[in-house]
């Protein structure tokens, strides 16, 4: 009889297993200054008693619902649930962060440990389980999947979480950080352009050409070989030989550090996902299909633009997703060749050893990542003939 109650859902109970993992870690961390470390406080006495212990149980209620038999409630009630759990973490972080900074002297900070980020994984975990369930229910689908963005925005703005130190590295450097965030999308965005421009073609012309076809993706794979940083350093001789040549190219920014070799570099890592996936979905279109449109008196020019190219369009944008993807991390690297982004935090915090500037810069970088991967699969969704949808 219990056997038959126990349904295990195995990405659930992996969430689940997180969150109960986060309750042994630290939870908050009181630091005499944004350089200096400290020991972490246990979740009891980061959060007090009853934080702690409502914790506690909405973990255990979520283990024993990714392992109980309510299939057809059990997406929902782990969707509220892990929302309680984010929400009151998130609540508990502000309020907790003004307490021990109000007995604390004035450049103190207070930082966020790994139990705050092991609980947060944990229950983004939690929510991705509950909307494969809640496909069908769409409005509690955007619910659980907006719950806590929603109410983080509303923490923000009314400066709840004020005192936690990432919010004090962004206050403090709030301009610079629009900047730089701008920079980092202008650096992947134009090299992800660049390499569609480029890359589409080239996968097409391997498509006619069994010589170009060996040629192109000999180079694109060798070039996805070589380690991105070493990419990033490769750029800086030969373009400061041609900005010292070509004093012109001075005058338009190209030397060698700085944008330029950085945009180059994110071009010709994006190339092989662009070529690769145009090449396929070009290769992949029935060629009973081809010969039907050449055989209702199409030209070859025809057969392509109205045949081949929507058929294969939806497995081409998914080649410039993965290429998109891939360039919001890569671009972190620019800066290292004077190119700055986002990069400018992540490095600038190793150098001072200052883990919150750090954070600063790596916690846009993975939205901004996410972002444009659903923006990428809308496009791609919005591509696809209605005929195809589904029948992969």
């Amino acid at each position: 009889m219990i056997l038959r109650l126990i349904k295990l859902d195995k990405v659930a109970a992996f969430g689940s297993v997180i969150g109960l993992i986060s309750l042994l870690a630290g939870w908050l961390t009181l630091r005499p200054n944004r350089l200096v470390s400290s020991p972490s406080t246990s979740l009891w006495g980061s959060f007090g008693n009853y934080g702690a212990v409502s914790l506690v149980v909405l973990w255990l209620i979520c283990l024993v619902l990714s392992l109980s038999g309510l299939r057809n409630r059990r997406g929902l009630l782990l969707g509220i649930t892990a929302n309680a759990i984010l929400i009151l973490t998130l609540v508990l972080v502000g309020f907790n962060a003004s307490r021990l900074s109000e007995a604390a002297p004035e450049i103190a900070r207070v930082s966020i440990s790994s139990g705050v980020w092991l609980t947060l994984a944990g229950a983004y975990v939690l929510i991705y389980a509950a909307r494969q369930n809640l496909q069908k229910q769409r409005t509690w689908y955007h619910l659980i999947s907006w719950g806590t963005p929603v109410v983080l925005v509303i923490l923000l703005a009314t400066g709840w979480l004020n005192q936690v130190s990432i919010l004090e590295e962004f206050h403090s450097y709030r301009l610079r950080f629009f900047e730089e965030l701008f920079r980092h999308i202008r650096l992947f965005g134009s090299g992800v352009i660049a390499a569609t421009i480029i890359g589409i073609p080239l996968g097409v012309w391997a498509t006619r050409n069994r010589y170009a076809e060996k040629s192109v993706f000999f180079i694109t794979n060798i070039v996805q070989t070589i380690p991105s940083l070493a990419l990033f350093g490769f750029m800086i001789a030969p373009l400061s030989a041609l900005s010292f040549a070509l004093p012109w190219l001075r005058d338009l920014g190209i030397t060698g550090v700085g944008p330029a070799p950085a945009v180059i570099a994110l071009t010709i890592y994006s190339l092989l996902p662009v070529v690769r996936n145009t090449y396929v979905g070009i290769r992949q279109v029935d060629a009973g299909v081809i010969d039907a449109g050449l055989g209702m008196g199409m030209s070859r020019w025809q057969v392509f633009r109205r045949v081949e190219v929507p058929l294969a369009a939806p497995l081409a944008l998914e080649g410039i997703r993965t290429a998109s993807v891939q360039a919001v991390g890569l671009a972190t690297l620019a800066q290292l060749i004077g190119a700055f982004g986002l990069g400018w935090f992540v490095f600038t915090g190793i150098g001072a050893a200052a883990p919150d500037m750090i954070i600063l810069g790596a916690i846009p970088i993975i939205l901004l990542a996410l972002l444009v991967d659903g923006i990428m699969r809308k496009i791609v969704r919005i591509s696809t003939p209605k005929g195809l949808i589904g029948a992969t």
